[in-house]
């Protein structure tokens, strides 16, 4: 008989300030901040490339007061391992342990499209296990034949990384559905299903997992649909999914990848700069092609569980604008410093303005800036 209740540890204690993903996720749903309970509100679980990118994010969740969750996919870890994904757990979870040591809010870390399925894969998920806080163990793509993982197969190996990883307090993502699109080399498909509810129930019941990630018509990468159409969700599916998970276990979390929205003015700061630069036409195009996911989209699943709604392609757009833009104005300053203060405070912009839309901010403290008044404006990014 299939283990149905591997619980996840809760009494495990993990360095100051850090927990592991579910127990943030599960905040959200509840709409608990401080010692209240209100609204329903998510966490944006923000891909990180560079130890910037860490720094503007631990800048935005102080100013704000939420609750950080940062993710790891496997090419960022070989970036910042210089292509060995273990060495680059090591580094950053010692970087971001240190961090969360000063932290005033709490911090988890996280795996992203982790899987069980190869020999590499299992390498760096058990590495995981041993250096964050939670983990995906992604067994939902089957990439040598292009086609879904047979279910069963996919139960398995995920119960696997879920005995692996609860008992010592390590919460598990799980993922039913395929995703289309491309996030980075080492995460990409060419074709997506849905998730079906009937088989959504015996996923959850036969893996334990605690989050689970379905597919619902989100993409990953800058164009999730074809410009000049909104991208259309799914969100009765995604309601009915819903009523599945909680009838099972109401800690049940879900997930959104491919949720990177779309900011009209980094586009049009992007395409001035290019213009500056007197680009040629197709690179201005291609910027004015990206179609991303609409907020009103996110917020309609949002309120049908997804409590993580991960976040990448947006970021990465907003430090290139960034960067054409510092660049633009200062063609011969030959400072590094100069471009990365430039660089990370307008990732610090793009983060504060994602955590404010998902609600999430005064989690652990009252903000430290007017959310009202706040205004993502690259025009007015500084190296200070």
């Amino acid at each position: 008989m299939k283990n149905k209740s591997i619980k996840l540890n809760s009494d495990r204690k993990f360095p100051d300030n850090m927990v592991n993903a579910h127990s943030l996720l599960l905040k959200g749903k509840n709409g608990e901040k401080g010692n209240k309970t209100g609204q329903i509100y998510a966490i944006p679980a923000f891909n990180v490339t560079t130890f910037q990118s860490i720094n503007a994010a631990f800048n935005a969740f102080e100013l704000l007061g939420s609750s950080g969750l940062l993710a790891f996919s496997n090419s960022a870890l070989k970036h910042f391992g210089n292509n060995d994904q273990s060495l680059g757990l090591e580094l950053v979870s010692a970087y971001i342990e240190r961090r969360a040591k000063d932290s005033s809010v709490k911090i988890a870390t996280h795996l992203d499209h982790g899987d069980y399925i190869t020999d590499a894969g299992r390498k760096v998920l058990q590495a995981a296990v041993q250096n964050l806080t939670s983990v995906m163990a992604d067994n939902s793509t089957d990439h040598v034949n292009k086609c879904a993982m047979p279910l069963e197969d996919n139960i398995d190996l995920t119960r696997e990384v879920v005995n692996m990883a609860h008992p010592v307090g390590i919460s598990v993502e799980g993922e039913l559905g395929v995703l289309a699109g491309e996030e980075d080399e080492d995460t990409k498909s060419e074709f997506s299903t849905y998730t079906n509810p009937e088989e959504l129930n015996q996923f959850l019941l036969d893996t334990g997992v605690l989050m689970l990630a379905p597919t619902i018509g989100t993409m990953h990468g800058p164009n999730k649909g074809k410009p000049g159409q909104k991208v259309k969700l799914n969100i009765t599916l995604a309601h009915e999914l819903l009523e599945v998970a909680n009838k099972i276990n109401n800690d049940i979390i879900f997930v959104a990848h491919g949720a990177s929205t779309l900011y009209p003015d980094i586009i049009n700061y992007a395409t001035e700069q290019l213009n500056a630069f007197k680009s040629s036409e197709n690179d201005v195009k291609t910027w004015n092609e990206f179609v991303g996911t609409d907020w009103e989209q996110i917020e309609g699943l949002i309120e049908a569980g997804f409590c993580k709604i991960n976040t990448d392609t947006e970021n990465r757009q907003t430090f290139l604008a960034a960067l054409l833009g510092a660049l633009e104005k200062n063609k011969t300053k030959i400072d590094i410093r100069y471009y990365d203060k430039i660089t990370t405070n307008a990732l610090t912009q793009s983060y504060i303005q994602k955590l404010i839309m998902s609600g999430n901010y005064g989690v652990w403290h009252e903000p430290k800036i007017d959310i009202k008044k706040f205004k993502f404006d690259l025009n007015k990014v500084s190296p200070t």
